[in-house]
């Protein structure tokens, strides 16, 4: 199965920086293009613009306006999450400088080498190494890869660095990579050169500093620092390997004494630095020309000491609007008078990002433009290279701006932008290779590094690395594997199988499960979602916004079972921000999440959701993080964040979830009380920890032994200077904490006090989610930038505390299965189950996960008994009910609660649905919501989904189904459709009943332009005889979906009555139609008492409605000449009266 969903991966470059213009190191995009952004982008581009400002505009701006990726957003995207740790409480925000940064660097250094923290831990990191795709080869979604170069004295030696800020080595020519900077945090790495002659010597820039080292990555040096330095590149001089040039946001600067000193040449900002391919006194440099607003060519002839200005033929433009956004120099060995230049920016209002790719034959003497003009207007022939498609004109200035030609052809070059582009004729035409428009070459899209060398040609994306010995002609190998420089936005894992999921930053959401070989991961498809969890019954169920929910398969490259996710949490890029999926402790396919300000739940494993709880009335003070006590479910803690600024607030109910109280959250000494993390005792709710991720040092975290009515302080000093990510309690322990910042992991419990545990981290470990693996006695984080790393348990629990969980409490159907399963607090080593069910085959069971019938209506126990491997027991028992179906007619509008009661989702082969309630539409337009079943988003290839309700015909005569449905088909091919089945064996065999798909099941014409949503003429009624059901007191209908990939699918106002079951039914009205049977030709009267107007619908047997009439009693209908002999259908409704039966026509 697939899920519709454009991969739109990417963005801007950011790092630790020092102003608003530097701090992004993308620089705001052109002014006319900000003058356009909508209010909110403005403010957040203004001169120190206020956060909460800005994040209240935006919100506002996106509740009523579609998201669509653009600029702006991805700009907003970064700039928001790298504030937050110095955002005040009014919402402004201070940004620290070089030497704060370094200072603030060398105090963690020092705790870092100070010995305590070394003390425990046993961290490795198991991935993820290689990303798969669905097909099982391998993916390009992996790590973002700032920048890469290749040892020309070595060629098997090769460094690239990461967006996240590490440096790999790889000493196989690329074939595997290891981190050299596991004890040095360097933020994006934009730049990166090794020595021509020494492959031990390296220079590695990014946003503050130059490092060297000179012992092959085993230590590093800061060689320069300076605020906003910003390096684009660096050359090192192979005549003269102590000269050594780096060009960037600050300029030129040149060392003679391989960067023990240096020289600042030039302070406007530079873009780019290439040597002449056969003369290496011959140096090419562009720098911006401020005044000019353009990016100018210069070339030295004395190793860079001094350069001239080159631009004979070069771009010029005089517009008011013109932009410069900067550029990229290619040289070649095939002819090294050929330079191209990889010109970005707006020669005018409306270029979107490009102006043109430049071409000199006689080393930058003269110029031409072979595919003119500069810029706009684009057409077939003169394409926009740095935008994603024609329609799309979104573009991501220099961080995508990368060029290179070939060492064998010098008329064949590559353009990177977000998409692979290339030329074969000097730049006279451009063909698209890979990205977003093309598939010629599996690429990630977002390109950023290239480099050609006499060993081959690397290109580094926001997915990883790829390789060609060919010029990308016909090899494209991935070259990632060991990276594991991933950026968590999201996490979840298993509780009894080993499972994790999360979304990533640029690179879609990946999954790992135990059979794959380790550190292989693979990829499911989306964005760059902040989610990703996981069912703790089925544990190869994941959920994650941008994909819905998955089956993930047992082996890699076998299919993956897409089925639908029924919300969108809230969910953020910032830590500490999002909501949570959290399921009920003893039945698996209960679920609740936050979203906007409401707690909403789940009946269905997540297929719809319902709300719950409103607090409040402003949706933007967004519900987040949610404990369930395992002892008492009725009890639930809720944290609920301001609306802006402000502090936030923590709720507990007793009553699962039908009334909250707020309990009053501690004082702090300083910093903000807006964002609130908590954990609690599994075995006793009322203890609580709380932290506060933007409090200052002194009031990091709180704990409290009677549910919030008195805190303690029990902050420690050795949390200074660090922010706290993500906190969890460890059950069977004497308050076991696990506390996660944006450097290290500490564990806390009550007689121990605070302890580092950070054996095996890299020095800077910035976590996103902390999560105990209670099955291998682990407890595991995953990172912002370096992937997953997991430890043994500081202290094991000293007990399992035992919890079976369920699928469901209920059935009406006797012979349904129950499937069991352990969420017990357990480590598996050692351990045994001991399972006892009443009336129920089998009676017990030895097995982790039964399956079970029972044998009679009533209630029933399960119990449950777990042992470790120390003798310890436990047991936990929960009540299982078979009902009898006591409903005799249907009247379902899906207005209330989804699924209603009697009714239940199954189906799309993996037992997930994509049923769900929506507010799309609803039938006719006479009501808010109906039941849809998502074939657009979700593709069951040739799968169903079932709507099942259930009904008693057992003392009903004449049962008439009928439905409101409207559909469309998105395109011929893309074809789904509707069945009706009944089943009177609990589902061991179905009857069809209805059948109808693609254009017959059509009611409104092909529409493939997003969602059909109906108008309310794009609906219709049709309806089923069920006479032959007439007497079966336990029948299932099932509106069964089969997906083809299509369209939405509505149904609504499902009735099902027998001939004198009415709705709101009045005594004294009693109506019907005679004669009956009727010879076509005649007139039918309608008799009976009532004084009100009826509204008469007849329906032949294929649902098509041929006859609507309003009419008094007594009044009469024409049976017309053209009606064939069959079975008709009628409605009858008044104001307090319905009616369905059936007309015999002669």
């Amino acid at each position: 199965m697939l899920y519709r969903y454009l991969i739109t991966l990417c963005i801007f470059v950011l790092s630790i920086s020092f102003s608003q213009a530097q701090f992004i190191y993308l620089a705001p995009p052109a002014p006319t293009e900000i003058a356009e952004a909508p209010h909110w982008a403005q403010l957040m581009y203004a001169d120190n613009p206020n956060v909460f400002t800005v994040e209240d505009a935006y919100t506002k701006y996106y509740k009523n306006h579609l998201f669509e990726k653009n600029y702006h957003t991805q700009y907003y995207k970064r700039w928001r999450r790298f504030v937050e740790p110095y955002i005040q409480t009014d919402g402004t925000y201070i940004l620290p400088d070089a030497e704060t940064l370094i200072a603030q660097d060398e105090i963690m250094r020092n705790k870092h080498l100070s010995g305590t923290r070394s003390s425990s831990g046993d961290w490795t990191n198991v991935g993820p190494y290689q990303v798969y795709n669905q097909e099982g080869d391998f993916s390009n979604d992996q790590t973002n890869v700032y920048s890469i170069d290749q040892s020309t004295s070595n060629p098997n030696i090769l460094y690239c660095g990461t967006e996240p800020g590490e440096i790999y080595k790889s000493t196989d020519a690329g074939a595997t990579w290891e981190s050299v900077t596991h004890d040095y945090y360097f933020s994006g790495v934009e730049a990166i050169e090794i020595d021509p002659t020494n492959a031990d010597i390296v220079y590695a820039a990014n946003g503050y500093s130059l490092f060297k080292t000179t012992n092959g990555g085993v230590t590093w040096n800061s060689m320069l620092y300076a605020t906003g330095l910003w390096p684009h590149e660096i050359l090192v001089n192979p005549s003269n390997t102590n000269i050594v040039i780096i060009v960037g946001e600050n300029g030129v600067y040149r060392s003679t004494d391989a960067g023990d000193t240096w020289t600042h040449l030039f302070s406007a900002k530079a873009w780019d630095i290439k040597l002449k391919s056969d003369d290496d006194n011959t140096v090419y440099l562009l720098k911006n020309n401020a005044t000019e607003k353009r990016s100018e060519f210069f070339v030295s002839t004395d190793m860079g000491e001094t350069f001239i200005l080159k631009d004979n033929g070069w771009y010029s433009s005089t517009d008011p609007s013109r932009y410069a956004g900067g550029s990229r120099i290619a040289v070649t060995p095939a002819d090294p008078n050929r330079i191209y230049v990889y010109l970005i920016g707006d020669a005018k209002s409306g270029d979107y990002g490009y102006i043109g790719i430049y071409r000199s034959d006689d080393g930058g003497e003269t110029w031409t433009l072979p595919n003119g003009p500069d810029g706009g207007p684009y057409n077939a022939t003169h394409q926009n290279l740095a935008i994603g498609w024609v329609g799309w004109d979104y573009h991501q200035g220099f961080y995508n701006c990368a060029i290179m030609a070939s060492n064998d052809d010098a008329d064949n070059i590559l353009i990177g932008g977000l998409n692979l582009w290339k030329s074969d004729d000097g730049g006279n035409t451009f063909t698209p290779l890979g990205g977003y428009i093309s598939s010629t070459l599996d690429m990630h899209p977002d390109m950023q590094d290239f480099r050609a060398n006499e060993n081959g040609y690397w290109i580094t994306s926001d997915g990883g690395v790829n390789y060609s010995n060919d010029f990308f002609f016909s090899e494209n190998l991935r070259k990632s594997a060991g990276i594991h420089g991933a950026e968590y936005w999201g996490f979840g894992q298993g509780w009894n199988e080993d499972v994790t999921v999360g979304g990533l930053y640029h690179n879609g959401v990946i999954a790992f499960y135990s059979p794959y070989e380790a550190g292989n991961y693979l990829q499911l498809g989306g964005g760059e979602p902040a989610s990703g969890y996981v069912n703790p019954g089925n544990n190869r169920k994941i959920y994650s916004t941008q994909i819905g929910s998955a089956i993930i398969p047992e082996s890699i490259g076998e299919p993956i079972l897409y089925g639908s996710f029924g919300i969108e949490p809230n969910e953020s890029y910032w830590t500490a921000a999002s909501s949570e999926l959290e399921f009920y402790p003893s039945c698996y396919n209960i679920c609740f999440t936050g979203k906007e300000h409401k707690l909403w739940k789940s009946e269905d494993g997540g297929s719809s959701f319902n709300a719950l709880y409103t607090f409040g009335t402003n949706a933007n003070a967004s519900v987040r993080y949610i404990e369930i006590a395992r002892n008492n479910p009725d009890i639930m803690y809720v944290t609920q964040a301001p609306a802006a600024s402000g502090s936030g607030k923590l709720w507990k109910t007793t009553d699962g979830g039908i009334s909250f109280s707020e309990i009053t959250i501690p004082s702090v000494a300083g910093g903000s009380k807006d964002r609130i993390l908590i954990a609690i005792n599994p075995e006793n709710p009322e203890q609580i920890y709380l932290a506060y991720p933007g409090a200052y040092d002194g009031s990091k975290i709180f704990y409290s032994d009677n549910s919030g009515t008195s805190w303690s302080n029990i902050t420690n000093s050795i949390l200074n200077s660090e922010d706290c990510r993500s906190i969890s309690y460890v059950a069977g322990t004497d308050g076991g904490l696990y506390y996660a910042t944006n450097y290290s992991i500490y564990y806390y419990n009550h007689s121990l006090g605070w302890n580092e545990f950070n054996n095996g981290l890299p020095f800077y470990t910035n976590s996103n989610i902390l999560k105990p693996f209670y099955r291998d006695g682990k407890i595991r984080i995953a990172t912002y930038g370096k992937g997953i790393w997991e430890s043994a348990l500081y202290e094991d629990p000293a007990y399992p505390i035992a919890q079976a969980t369920v699928n469901k409490f209920n059935t009406f159907c006797a012979t349904d299965t129950f499937y069991f399963e352990d969420y017990s607090f357990l480590n598996h080593e050692g351990a045994t189950w001991s399972w006892t069910f009443e009336d129920a085959t089998p009676a017990t069971s030895d097995i982790r996960n039964p399956k079970i019938v029972f044998n009679s209506i009533g209630m029933h126990n399960a119990t449950l008994t777990v042992t470790d491997i120390n003798g310890n027991s436990s047991s936990n028992t929960i009540t299982i009910e078979i009902q009898e179906v006591d409903r005799t007619n249907i009247a379902e509008d899906f207005e209330a609660t989804f699924p209603p009661d009697y009714w239940t989702t199954s189906g799309v082969n993996s037992g997930a649905s994509i049923w769900n309630k929506t507010d799309f539409a609803g039938g006719y337009s006479t009501s808010s919501n109906s039941a849809l079943a998502n074939n657009y988003d979700v593709n069951l290839e040739g799968g169903y989904s079932d709507l099942r309700a259930f009904i008693n015909l057992e003392d009903i005569t004449d049962p008439i189904l009928t439905f409101d449905i409207a559909y469309t088909p998105y395109a011929s091919g893309y074809i789904d459709s509707l069945a009706v089945l009944i089943t009177t064996d609990c589902g061991e065999t179905f009857t069809q009943v209805y059948y109808k798909g693609g254009f017959d099941l059509a009611t409104a014409p092909t529409y493939s332009g997003g969602y059909f949503i109906p108008e309310d003429d794009e609906w219709r009624t049709d309806t089923i005889l069920l006479n032959d059901f007439i007497g079966e007191s336990n029948a299932i209908i099932a509106f069964r979906n089969i997906g083809g990939w299509g369209q939405l699918l509505y149904i609504d106002n499902v009735n099902l009555n027998g001939t004198a079951v009415s709705i709101q039914t009045p005594e004294n009205i009693n109506v019907n139609f005679f004669p009956n049977p009727v010879i076509a030709g005649n007139y039918i009267t309608l008799s009976g008492s009532g004084l009100e107007n009826f509204d008469v619908e007849i329906f032949n047997m294929d649902g098509k409605m041929v006859k609507k009439q309003q009419i008094h009693t007594g009044e009469k209908i024409l049976i017309d000449i053209t009606f064939s002999s069959g079975i008709y259908t009628f409605k009858i409704a008044g104001d307090s009266f319905m009616r369905f039966g059936k007309i015999v026509v002669l």
